[in-house]
């Protein structure tokens, strides 16, 4: 009996990471190649996504990272400085330095969507894990990272030249669900770490490309979407 309730809750986490990342996956497709500039450039769009996003940094991520440093140690948090250092080195870095070469375009291009691929694998990856501890953390991992997905936070125009690049492109969140799956005791083994490097490099984004001036930013925005996604943790933390 106890065998069959366990089997069911890990179908039930399977099901429920592949999903999610399935959803993400779609949406990343979808919003690169079909919503309108519009919507995807939208200021207070971008801006309420930052505030989810910096409120779930602190209120969600950090704290998870904090309970990883009484095992692992602080050294867990150089992770968080490794997300943040790595793009913004491809993001400056190697952009000007490589600025008067012929190559440029070709080099930064490759730089980010190398980059980006594997850091949507891992976002995969890690929503494996959540989901493990049930619905609420997960719904709470997946909520910044489909905002992220869907206003396209970070512009990248990668401009792929066939539909199977874009299609694979786009699948690697999912990917990335499925390695977790298949990989579980070893994901779960360097989670910390793993949680630790997109936090890096997700507060990043929001700090530079989310936030970058006056005229981009709509701080009435931003602190509504920081101030709802605080409440809906702060309610959480009731659930977990």
């Amino acid at each position: 009996m106890a065998a069959g309730r366990d089997r069911a809750e890990q179908m039930s986490f399977q099901s429920t990471s592949l999903i999610l990342a399935g959803v993400i996956s779609i949406a990343d497709y979808v919003t690169e190649h079909f919503f309108p500039e519009r919507i995807k450039n939208s200021k207070k769009l971008v801006s309420f996504s930052a505030g989810v996003a910096i409120a779930y940094i602190i209120l969600s991520l950090l704290p998870e990272i904090s309970s990883y440093a009484l095992i692992d140690g602080k050294k867990i948090f150089m992770y968080v400085l490794i997300g943040f250092i790595v793009l913004n080195l491809i993001e400056q870095y190697i952009y000007k330095h490589l600025y008067k070469s012929r190559m440029k375009p070709a080099y930064h291009k490759n730089f980010h969507v190398t980059y980006f691929f594997v850091y949507k694998v891992l976002i995969g990856v890690v929503l494996v894990n959540f989901a493990t501890r049930g619905l609420t953390s997960t719904l709470l991992f997946f909520i910044p990272f489909f905002l992220y997905i869907m206003v396209e936070t970070l512009p990248q125009e990668f401009r792929f030249t066939n539909a199977l690049s874009r299609i694979f492109y786009s699948t690697a969140v999912l990917l990335g669900s499925i390695i977790g799956l298949y990989f579980f005791e070893f994901a779960d083994s360097v989670f910390g770490e793993m949680v630790s490097f997109i936090s890096g490099t997700l507060l990043y984004i929001v700090i530079k490309e989310s936030l970058p001036s006056d005229q981009s930013e709509r701080p009435l925005y931003f602190a509504l979407g920081a101030f709802a996604y605080s409440l809906i943790i702060f309610f959480s933390w009731g659930l977990l």
